[in-house]
């Protein structure tokens, strides 16, 4: 997998992704996105992208087909950050979540060096949690963001650093 920066040229994707029942399950209980939702989502993202944390467009490395996509950002009324992604259903359980969120946490705690990472997902999304717990993070609790009760994973850089350096 690679991740490249998102263009305008990726609306279509991104309403393909918002527009999925089965993804969107995990976020908002189901509901798909409008085109017009979509292309508002599209336009945060872009902004989210211009920023030091980041947003980016995961792609298969062979075809550079479309995965889904991948962020760092500010939490939803939140001082932390957080990692997070959503993939198209056809690319679930390939390990692509692990591999990017791995990248994702290189640059956090390598190159801009912040001190702890989150990630949120609905208790019920096995998957994702599972996703976290593999890349390193320890269950914090449960909260409310996004207009959802979530189960809170964290991740603090001198963990991660330990971890990173068996790996090498």
């Amino acid at each position: 997998m690679k991740l490249r920066p998102p263009t305008i040229a990726d609306q279509e994707n991104i309403y393909r992704l918002g527009s999925s029942v089965a993804v969107m399950k995990h976020i908002n209980g189901g509901i798909p996105q409008s085109r017009a939702e979509a292309q508002l989502d599209l336009q945060k993202r872009l902004k989210t992208a211009a920023m030091p944390l980041g947003y980016w467009i995961a792609e298969t490395i062979d075809t550079s087909e479309f995965i889904g996509w991948m962020c760092l950002k500010q939490l939803d009324e939140s001082p932390n950050i957080e990692l997070g992604y959503r993939f198209l259903e056809e690319f679930w359980g390939k390990g692509l979540a692990t591999e990017g969120s791995f990248t994702i946490l290189n640059y956090a705690f390598h190159r801009l060096k912040i001190g702890e990472v989150v990630a949120v997902a609905r208790e019920e999304n096995r998957a994702s949690t599972r996703v976290m717990e593999k890349i390193g993070m320890t269950k914090k609790g449960y909260d409310t963001f996004y207009g959802v009760e979530c189960v809170v994973y964290i991740l603090k850089r001198t963990d991660y650093l330990k971890i990173d350096k068996k790996s090498n």
